[in-house]
């Protein structure tokens, strides 16, 4: 069961139709999960700016939380989970973000029950500077995606993404001996192109019976469910890769051109 309710912005000034935003500095220039970084320029959303700005670093490789203390002419922002160090450029939209208030899905026995989930649509054409900015250390059972532009992997059948298989996808894989325990926390981090939309969702897994492709799936759902919610048409799935043997996550979209997915398990919380 999925109760949902979702949160938008009420505040009269719009963010719609808005001219992208110029950026002329960042400091520092490197960093890791939890290092904020200062983004000056002009244009920057300031009403719920942790809604209404998606920033995303070095090329694709991590996505970025704006603080509620940002401003129009000064973006802070904090790195969220690195699946892997990367270098490239700050890539970001101002747009329209929301709030939904879900409480679970589930997939067999295992349950997702929400801490967050928001979604985010593009208002402008996408801001990005030369600066190249570097992730220096990778967080700990943090995956990150890779774009396929074929479709899913040989190796891949029962799997079903409304029919776009063989269309551009977005993939995360995981290694067969993957173990995450009850109670443990996922986020994850989604933005496809194009136009440019964005999911931010965080859950604590519960199971019944401990099962990883469930456990992926729900994580599937998830993105699906909350998606859906605001009209986008996204679909997901995970299925066990029968040649390497690791479990796969695909998400898609109609037209997808460029995507980023980062998935990250935090094992502290479980019991």
């Amino acid at each position: 069961m999925t109760i949902q309710t979702l949160v938008p912005n009420t505040k009269k000034r719009s963010t719609v139709n808005r001219q992208p935003v110029i950026i002329d500095s960042v400091e520092p220039l490197e960093g890791q999960e939890g290092t904020i970084v200062t983004i000056k320029g002009s244009g920057f959303p300031t009403y719920d700016p942790e809604r209404n700005n998606c920033v995303v670093m070095a090329s694709m490789g991590a996505c970025a939380r704006a603080l509620p203390e940002s401003t129009e002419t000064e973006l802070k922002v904090r790195i969220g989970p690195v699946p892997l160090p990367k270098d490239g450029i700050i890539r970001m939209w101002p747009g329209n973000g929301g709030r939904i208030s879900a409480e679970r899905v589930c997939d067999g026995n295992t349950t997702l029950s929400f801490t967050e989930a928001a979604v985010f649509r593009n208002a402008a054409p996408e801001t990005s500077t030369q600066i190249n900015f570097r992730l220096i250390k990778a967080s700990a059972n943090a995956y990150a995606g890779s774009f396929q532009a074929y479709g899913v992997s040989p190796g891949v059948s029962n799997i079903n993404l409304g029919g776009y298989e063989n269309s551009p996808v977005i993939k995360v894989s995981f290694p067969e001996t993957l173990s995450v325990p009850s109670g443990a926390t996922v986020d994850a981090c989604i933005v496809l192109k194009e136009p440019t939309f964005a999911i931010d969702i965080a859950g604590e897994i519960e199971y019944g019976e401990k099962n990883m492709e469930e456990c992926l799936r729900a994580v599937a759902k998830g993105i699906v469910t909350n998606a859906n919610f605001v009209g986008e048409q996204v679909y997901a799935d995970v299925a066990r890769n029968q040649t390497t043997g690791e479990l796969e996550l695909y998400v898609t979209k109609p037209y997808l051109s460029e995507a980023m997915l980062n998935i990250h398990f935090n094992y502290e919380s479980a019991r």
